[in-house]
């Protein structure tokens, strides 16, 4: 079943007009942060091209961790099982999984022997024209994807609701916060309560990266 409908770029501001938050957190602090990734944050990409280019051009991701690590992709809520044929779309959701437990984990596999389970989910590219240009996709990370992957995301710099980060960023106590660096907003340095007050109080889009 499909969620409701994301967002494309032309509905979201261009960053010069965004409110920016850039977090400086300890190393070890960092795979807290990408937890962040598991319920869907959303990156500027180019679209009209295959999920191959995506994974390993735009994103950077060696095509031998894409073949060896990620096993489970997820395309508009449909397994994908080629990447080179798969294209990405303005507004796409994407979620990207190491292999998961169980007959449904090894039936959701590209590479699994059981994927015919699901042969009436699998993602087909349909015949429409796919326009090159850039736009806007949700991306979640689950498992040991999220643990490789997600640091490299917050700091290439990703987009959410102010409101989806302010109930992030409640998991956090004042203890995490103690041993955190610099939380900069725009350019001026705020304090954690200063960041939660911000994106309590408002309901726009932000950008949030780490240094």
């Amino acid at each position: 079943m499909q969620n409701k409908k994301n967002p494309i770029l032309a509905e979201i501001p261009p960053d010069e007009e965004l409110v920016t938050f850039t977090l400086e957190p300890a190393k070890e602090q960092i795979s807290r942060l990408c937890t962040l990734m598991h319920n869907g944050c959303y990156v500027k990409v180019e679209c009209g091209k295959t999920m191959r280019d995506l994974l390993c051009e735009q994103f950077q991701i060696p095509l031998e961790y894409v073949t060896k690590d990620i096993k489970v992709i997820f395309l508009e809520f449909s397994p994908v099982d080629n990447i080179e044929t798969a294209i990405i779309k303005d507004g796409a959701t994407l979620a990207l999984s190491a292999a998961m437990p169980g007959l449904v984990g090894a039936a959701m596999r590209r590479d699994g022997d059981l994927n015919w389970l699901r042969g009436s989910i699998t993602y087909h590219e349909g015949e429409s024209d796919q326009q090159v240009g850039q736009g806007l996709i949700q991306i979640k990370l689950f498992n040991k994807v999220m643990a490789d992957l997600g640091e490299s995301f917050l700091r290439r710099g990703v987009y959410v609701k102010s409101k989806y980060l302010s109930e992030f960023l409640t998991r956090f106590t004042p203890e995490f916060w103690k041993e955190f660096g610099t939380i900069s907003k725009n350019q001026d340095t705020i304090s954690n309560v200063e960041l939660s007050n911000f994106v309590t109080d408002h309901n726009q889009w932000v950008k949030v990266l780490i240094t």
